[in-house]
């Protein structure tokens, strides 16, 4: 990012007299404003601490004089570079280093479209998640019951030398179910803190801990404590101190919180701290030191970007070869956006796939994902089409369909759908501490692209197959997959292959899977849950339940908040869709939801929670007045000894309308008999669902999901099928 202009003003605010500004009916600070080679403009804030001098603001001026006077600037692209960037330009003004960061970062915001805090979001990695609730300054039971009335939760008092007991207990009364926290300041002797504190502790009081009792409290929290002590002053000390001693304090049994200002930190200081205390399992809680619209804002950014769990705060979000990539990582691989038009990608399956995709959604910006494999003529035909189309206000993400049975249809889904198809999947498989999953589907399909957004929802790692690399060695680091059939055949072809012990899921869908190939799996152990879904519901809808993974039998339950119709066994239906996961539009404007009819034929169990899926209403094969559905033919010949998958279509036929066609992959060591396999089907097959013309073929062909072609299988060459009359 280049800086093509820096200038500071100073600015005064009346304060409401709150928090630390108590005393102080008006604050001074300087405003630093700079300005990108594209246009883009970012505010910082110096200001002093209460009770300080304003020659902390001559400090911060002459800092920030320094920084212009090297304008115009490279500036980096991060957190990172711009602390460096802040520490060189003020190297003793903590104010005007708080300043610099807050005004490059909100410059690069700006350069990407987005907003600091989706951007800070991006760069600490966890938005979203339930933090330590915010604390509202109170002085009496008046202020404590209008926070309370007004949703507080947490209500900070600041107690004085003699630590105000009194006062502390008239408050509680007045906000009950609210909890406390107190602020000394280093008012209190150290000696009298154990005994301050153990008085505070049998008062009964709901306090969660009390910052900075004395000076270098730090040095207590070895000690047995009735009230955990939160570290405010210590930190920038303790942050300056050897690496060890920040480990210590926060190991220590004594510690409650750490008080983050990001005033005295710096943007980049507190995101460090923030990971350490969450590492650590230490309640890490964001504040400012004055009020002001530059620097609370900035504040009030950061505070939403960090707050979350220590648990999963840690998680890495993309594993590559050897090496684990955080958050932080993606986003400091995100493309920079400035065209409100959706973004278009090729969608290779990398770590940068994984940044734009996290990039879009922080910023609600829509991204279409495109094949690497789609040839030039298509490629362009998309792009045409998705600058020709009208995106509703909520679009997030643009996929297409596969193409199986025609032209690809671009699928426009929104924000909402994404969430809810994630969280749908989430409810009906669960997470587990360490699972990983594994992304070996095209990310710009949905069935691909759906493990990058339940992994970013729930910030859990995904690991990565690059485009050609072996499968087996990639699964074996993964808790939980989704392939195609054809994938897992292959596997399957490997007779040295078993599934590796930590795989506990193996979402299987995209086709339909061959009975054949469900029965093999299950003899090798693999966990699979056979799987139901399409672009225009993002995924899956509905799964063979977790409990019965790898049992070929087991039925596609329905995911929370799918609604389902179909027909009944003896006369399968389409399918009709409805759910919060369904996409808006097609990229035409055609309407997909509040529900969506499929061109899946099928039927519900007796009590509507099972889903029987019976093939395509456009692959049925109508053949002299009767019906044959492709997969229930495809079961009996997948049977075949020396058969390994089968696809069947039609054949136009003058007297019959249509005939059967079959399209057959055999084991490269067999030796097929035709007449023998003839007699299988005229045993187990009607005659009108007899196969009457034959390829044979290595392996059938594919689409780029990995469906089964049929319109490229029915091109093959193909013999005429005899059967011999049984013997009377």
């Amino acid at each position: 990012m280049r800086i093509v202009a820096a200038a500071h003003r100073l600015a005064r605010w009346e304060l409401d007299g709150r928090g630390a500004a108590r005393g102080f009916r008006e604050r001074s600070a300087l405003v630093l404003e700079v300005q990108t080679a594209h246009g883009a403009r970012g505010q910082g804030e110096a200001a002093p601490l209460p009770g300080l001098s304003l020659d902390t603001l001559a400090d911060a001026a002459r800092a920030l004089e320094a920084l212009a006077a090297r304008v115009p600037l490279e500036a980096g692209d991060g957190l990172d570079a711009f602390a460096v960037l802040a520490a060189d330009a003020a190297p003793d003004a903590t104010a005007a280093r708080f300043a610099i960061e807050a005004a490059l970062t909100g410059a690069l915001a700006a350069e990407r479209g987005t907003t600091l805090e989706a951007l800070l979001d991006a760069v600490v990695g966890a938005p979203g998640w339930p933090g330590p609730p915010p604390s509202v300054v109170v002085d009496d039971e008046g202020e404590a019951r209008a926070a309370a009335a007004a949703g507080g939760r947490a209500l900070k008092i600041k107690v004085g030398p003699g630590g105000d007991l009194d006062r502390v207990r008239a408050i509680a009364a007045a906000a009950p179910g609210v909890r406390l926290r107190l602020d000394a300041n280093r008012t209190w002797p150290r000696a009298a803190v154990r005994e301050r504190l153990a008085t505070l502790a049998s008062a009964g009081l709901p306090i969660d801990y009390i910052e900075e009792p004395c000076a270098a409290s730090h040095e207590l929290l070895g000690e047995a404590l009735a009230i955990p002590i939160a570290l405010d002053e210590s930190l920038a000390e303790l942050a300056r101190a050897a690496p060890d001693a920040l480990d210590a304090a926060l190991a220590a049994p004594g510690l409650g919180a750490l008080i983050l200002k990001p005033t005295l930190l710096g943007l980049a200081g507190t995101v460090v701290l923030a990971a350490r205390a969450r590492a650590a399992r230490v309640p890490a809680i964001v504040t400012h030191c004055l009020e002001s619209p530059v620097g609370r804002a900035a504040c009030a950014a950061l505070a939403s970007a960090i707050a979350g769990s220590p648990d999963r705060a840690a998680a890495p979000a993309v594993t590559t070869g050897d090496r684990t990539l955080t958050f932080a990582d993606i986003a400091a691989r995100a493309p920079v956006h400035r065209d409100p038009a959706a973004r278009c990608v090729i969608a290779h399956p990398t770590v940068e796939t994984i940044a734009a995709v996290h990039a879009a959604l922080a910023e609600r910006r829509p991204i279409a994902l495109f094949h690497p494999r789609l040839p030039e003529p298509e490629l362009a035909r998309r792009r045409d089409a998705l600058e020709a189309a009208r995106l509703p206000a909520d679009a997030a993400v643009i996929l297409f369909t596969s193409g199986s049975t025609g032209a690809a249809r671009g699928v426009v889904l929104s924000r909402d759908a994404l969430d809810a198809a994630a969280d749908a999947s989430a409810r009906h498989l669960g997470w587990r501490d360490g699972d990983r999953w594994l992304l070996a589907l095209s990310p710009a399909h949905a069935g691909g692209l759906a493990v990058i957004v339940r992994c970013l929802a729930a910030r859990r790692p995904v690991e990565l197959v690059p485009d050609g690399a072996p499968l087996a060695p990639a699964l074996a680091a993964a808790t939980l997959a989704s392939l195609v059939p054809a994938q897992l055949a292959a596997l399957l072809d490997d007779p040295a292959w078993r599934p590796p012990p930590g795989l506990r899921a193996v979402l299987l869908g995209g086709a339909a899977a061959p009975p054949s190939l469900l029965a093999a799996a299950a003899a090798r152990g693999v966990p699979f849950l056979a799987t139901y879904g399409m672009t225009e519901t993002f995924g899956q809808i509905a799964t063979m339940p977790p409990a019965r993974a790898g049992d070929p039998a087991a039925p596609l339950a329905l995911l929370p908040n799918v609604s389902l119709a179909a027909g009944t066994r003896a006369a399968p239906a389409p399918i009709r869709v409805a759910g919060p996961m369904l996409a808006t539009c097609y990229l035409d404007g055609a309407p997909i939801a509040p529900a969506f009819v499929t061109a899946d034929l099928g039927f519900l169990d007796e009590a509507d929670t099972a889903l029987h899926v019976v093939g395509r209403a456009d692959d049925v094969i109508v053949t002299g007045g009767a019906k044959v559905h492709p997969l229930e033919v495809e079961a009996v010949l997948a049977a075949t000894p020396g058969v390994r998958a089968a696809c069947v279509f039609a054949v136009p036929d003058e007297r019959w309308g249509q005939i059967v066609g079959v399209a057959l992959a055999t084991a490269p060591d067999f030796d097929f008999d035709l007449a023998a396999a003839a007699a299988r089907w005229r045993a187990a097959l009607p005659p009108h669902a007899r196969p009457r013309r034959l390829a044979l073929a290595a392996d059938l062909p594919l689409s780029p999901t990995g469906k089964l072609d049929r319109r490229a299988a029915a091109r093959l060459p193909h013999a005429p099928v005899i059967y011999a009359r049984p013997p009377a």
